[in-house]
């Protein structure tokens, strides 16, 4: 399914990282920027975007002066395949869309143009404008900047209200805790001993980075000493505690296992067979489209005892190292993180903008929906202001393979598997001789 944001594995994000480097060593770089007709600049670009979210960004971007825009047609699968092959053939668009972890490991080849220097000037967009930490993760670890980001994630708690207030429970709301989390969901298994209460239909929450995020909000310490450029792994007591508390609830039959399969989470939940889902706000419309008979919300991850820890996650824009025209190029961005943005995501309500000028449409949109609605504005709102953050995804060249790790170590000790010390252990020892590697 395509969606504005397109969170992947760390195996899809590499393999689509591979093929546009190859496309690049092969043929070299070059940018689609030229004279448009009447003497102006035309700048060029690639989505992944549906065809309704790409309607309404052509009918803004049609209005910015001083340059002609121009969307290069990409096929709604294998984007990283068309990307590569018109880098191939010379006709690479100015700046195409990209995941944090395509623009990591393709800055590493020196294959991106950095922007850092226009950012510095404060000329289209302020450095101080995007959401807290979300730039941090775009930087290389020498502070070069070789993509902007744009389009945010939040990932929290889709409820069931009449599910909630059968089994006497209080609602999930912004200062929810993982205590109050994990009575509920026990609660709800007593109600209903046939559901599975809490659903994911993302692999987040019982990742190693969700466990993390449990283990910083309860006064422990991360699983990665930094995000990027990172040196080792390491799992403390508290995320044991909290990879511990997590396999009992899924041996209990109260959260579904690592190796789930959620397609089919979001009917379920509509249809009113699940009471607490797990995921993405891009799901608020596919859960819309499926017509609720009750009311529902979307929460925000739980604080600890210590403090909130949010999810930070983001897609962006990159341009090949030779870009010919990057002045008109970065105007043209600049355009599109403001205004371009704020008018498609009003009549497409995606996905929040990590440069927050750009998500008054969005916002304005929700807001004007029902009480889900604005529940999924306030969650959003709420979890890109949040200061203390945690990345969902690994984004050093190493995460293909440490995707193995997790898959053979990881997985099955959460689900009962094999012992979960070991598991963990595995995972940590594993990674850490691909780093040092």
């Amino acid at each position: 399914m395509r969606r504005s944001i397109v969170p992947t594995t760390s195996r899809t994000r590499r393999t689509a990282a591979l093929l546009v480097v190859a496309g690049l060593a092969l043929a070299g770089c070059g940018g689609g920027s030229g004279d448009a007709e009447g003497g102006g600049k035309t700048v060029s670009y690639m989505t992944w975007e549906s065809v309704a979210t790409n309607a309404a960004l052509d009918k803004s971007m049609a209005k910015m002066e001083g340059a002609a825009v121009q969307r290069e047609e990409s096929p709604n699968a294998d984007y990283a395949q068309k990307l590569a092959s018109l880098i191939m053939s010379k006709k690479a668009p100015d700046f195409f869309w990209c995941s944090n972890s395509q623009e990591q490991n393709l800055a590493a080849e020196g294959l991106l143009y950095d922007w850092s220097s226009y950012l510095k000037k404060g000329d289209g967009l302020q450095e101080d404008k995007f959401s807290p930490g979300s730039l941090d993760l775009w930087r290389t670890t020498d502070g070069k900047l070789f993509g902007i980001p744009t389009l945010a994630n939040t990932y929290g708690f889709f409820y069931n209200k009449t599910a909630f207030e059968k089994a006497k429970l209080k609602t999930p709301a912004i200062g929810w805790t993982w205590d109050e989390l994990y009575t509920a969901i026990a609660a709800l298994k007593r109600t209903d001993a046939k559901t599975t209460p809490l659903v994911n239909a993302w692999p987040l929450l019982e990742s190693v980075q969700g466990v993390s995020a449990y283990s910083v909000a309860n006064g422990g310490a991360p699983i990665l000493d930094k995000p990027i450029g990172a040196k080792q792994l390491q799992a403390d007591a508290t995320f044991r505690a909290g990879a511990q508390r997590l396999a009992k609830a899924i041996a209990a039959g109260e959260i579904t296992n690592p190796d789930y399969d959620g397609s089919n989470a979001v009917a379920k939940f509509a249809g009113g067979g699940i009471p607490l889902m797990f995921g993405g706000q891009w799901l608020h419309q596919s859960i819309t489209q499926n017509k609720p008979k009750f009311e529902w919300g979307y929460a925000p991850w739980p604080a600890g005892t210590s403090k909130s820890v949010q999810p930070i996650e983001t897609n962006g824009v990159c341009s090949p190292a030779t870009l010919k025209d990057p002045d008109t190029t970065w105007k043209v961005i600049s355009y599109m993180e403001v205004t371009g943005f704020n008018e498609t995501m009003k009549d497409q309500p995606i996905a929040p903008i990590a440069y927050e000028p750009g998500s008054k449409g969005y916002y304005e949109a929700l807001q004007a929906g029902d009480a889900a609605a604005k529940s999924i504005a306030a969650t959003a709102t709420y979890e890109l202001g949040v200061k203390d953050k945690f990345v969902t995804q690994f984004l050093d060249p190493w995460s293909t393979p440490a995707g193995d790790i997790v898959g053979t170590s990881w997985n099955p000790a959460l689900a009962g598997k094999k012992d979960l010390e070991t598991g963990i252990d595995g995972t940590v020892d594993g990674i850490n001789k691909l780093i040092t590697k």
